[in-house]
């Protein structure tokens, strides 16, 4: 979901609507269970009947009696807020016509179509929203959406990353853990091996086609994964058969579970961002820098927004044998107003102000090692270029080993440039870290201001601003993916 796209779609919604928005109807392949009907609303710029193998799955997966109706017709062939209604209301009507009796509507939406149908559903004849490489709003809580609700996403998604959608399953870990049921009602799953097109079939779009990943999986096998996993969620929302529902309970405990061996990973290394108000990446930084005196120290840090890092500087206190050093860290993410699921999770880059070893080393009356003046690979002092190494083997080993295996395989390389190294903290703090992506892979170039402990003035700091291990996750699992750098030359 390109942010053009969205900006688009939201000035030709002031405009108009369509009045012409059409409705298959999928009949349903069994009579006997209770009766659900599925409203696709498709994503931008693909047709309605691009979902008709994904309902039939979902009809052959259940032993409900399930009806479809497939929109389209869309105003510019995109979903929109003001088409929304008509959609609904019209496959309603489409479908009472057709002889469905129940008024269990469900609304089934892909990737745009999701974001716009989750919004509209709230207060809407739908008893139920399932979101296909979709999510709601990054505004609302999951706890707080008002219907049940079931969001699937793809391990290879490249237009709705994995990232975006372990956002939410985050929320689902934490609200389950104070009501089981939200694992019922709010379900958050990951089919392993699929990618956004698989959610539908045939020709897709130009967006999907340049941004989607390379499956590992068919699309007969992910359509069957959707219908298992939203017959699971049909069943325990509607089936009246409760031997029926307490196994599909069951089922969806095992879905949580088993989603999580790919969620769980990135938010591992996620946590290291951001803890509160401390940054814990931060702190292993200055830890690498300590070296073995790390085992006598206790690193302190805050994160700090403009401009109260630019005015911190960090310190170190002795207390008996031990060494307190506090460190400062500002953390700075991509522009995302929009929620655009393309955007990178991560932070863009991490800055962090520390002692450098040479001060810990005199704060300790430890042997000081010989004063570097310029920093490189072959100084005697860590570089930021070797903890922005650090970080990149930290993503490898925490990532599943099919990834690894992925990354290595058929993945750009993420390599490292020599530090740029500054002599003041102006020249450091305006410059940034350098994500340099093309066809080849990513290349990072960090920030460095280094000040000797017989400089005059502030003597013993060690800046650098890092590459967020985290970063380097979403690259080795979804970027390095694509073939061709699909945003900018320059990150």
């Amino acid at each position: 979901m390109h942010r053009p796209l969205i900006v688009l779609v939201a000035f030709t919604a002031c405009l108009t609507g369509s009045l012409a928005v059409t409705s298959e109807i999928i009949q349903p392949i069994r009579r006997s269970g209770d009766e659900v009907a599925l409203i696709f609303i498709p994503g931008a710029k693909i047709q309605g009947e691009a979902y008709r193998k994904t309902a039939v799955a979902i009809q052959q997966a259940t032993n409900m009696t399930v009806w479809a109706a497939l929109t389209g017709n869309y105003t510019l062939h995109i979903p929109n807020p003001l088409d929304m209604k008509s959609a609904v209301e019209g496959a309603i009507d489409g479908l009472k016509k057709a002889g469905m009796t129940s008024t269990n509507y469900v609304g089934i939406g892909h990737s745009l179509g999701g974001v716009f149908l989750s919004s509209y559903a709230e207060n809407s004849p739908l008893k139920a929203v399932i979101l296909m490489g979709s999510y709601i709003n990054r505004g609302t809580k999951l706890r707080d959406y008002a219907k049940p609700l079931l969001t699937l996403s793809g391990e290879l998604d490249g237009q709705t990353r994995i990232t975006r959608i372990a956002v939410d399953y985050e929320q689902l870990q934490q609200d389950a853990k104070q009501n089981k049921t939200a694992l019922y009602r709010k379900p958050v799953v990951n089919i392993k091996g699929s990618c956004h097109a698989q959610f539908a079939s045939g020709p897709m779009p130009h967006e999907v086609v340049v941004n989607d990943l390379k499956p590992d999986i068919t699309e007969k096998q992910a359509h069957a994964e959707i219908g298992r996993y939203v017959s699971h969620f049909l069943t325990v929302t509607f089936s009246t058969i409760q031997s029926e529902v307490t196994e599909a309970k069951m089922q969806l405990d095992y879905d949580f579970k088993e989603s999580g061996t790919r969620f769980q990973p990135l938010l591992n290394v996620k946590a290291l961002d951001m803890a509160g108000s401390i940054c814990p990446w931060a702190q292993r930084v200055q830890g690498y820098l300590a070296g073995k005196l790390i085992s006598r120290t206790t690193i302190n840090n805050i994160i700090l927004g403009e401009p109260k890092f630019a005015e911190s500087k960090p310190s170190l206190a002795r207390v008996g044998n031990r060494l307190v050093i506090n460190t400062t860290t500002e953390i700075k993410y991509e522009w995302n107003i929009f929620d655009v699921s393309l955007n990178k999770e991560s932070p863009r880059e991490i800055s962090v102000k520390m002692k450098s070893r040479e001060a810990i080393e005199k704060a300790l009356d430890s042997n000081p090692e010989a004063e570097v003046l310029m920093l490189n690979k072959n100084s005697s002092i860590p570089t930021c270029r070797s903890m922005n190494e650090q970080a990149l083997n930290l993503a490898l080993k925490n990532s599943t080993i099919t990834a690894q295996e992925r990354y290595k395989n058929r993945g750009r390389p993420l390599t490292f440039k020599d530090d740029i190294v500054y002599h003041t903290g102006i020249q450091w703090l305006t410059a940034a870290l350098a994500l340099d992506e093309d066809d080849k892979g990513l290349s990072v170039q960090s920030v460095a201001l280094y000040v000797p402990m017989s400089s005059a003035v502030f003597p013993g700091m060690h800046y650098c601003k890092v590459l967020s291990p985290y970063r380097a996750m979403e690259w080795i699992n979804v970027d390095s993916l694509r073939v061709h750098n699909v945003t900018a030359s320059h990150l």
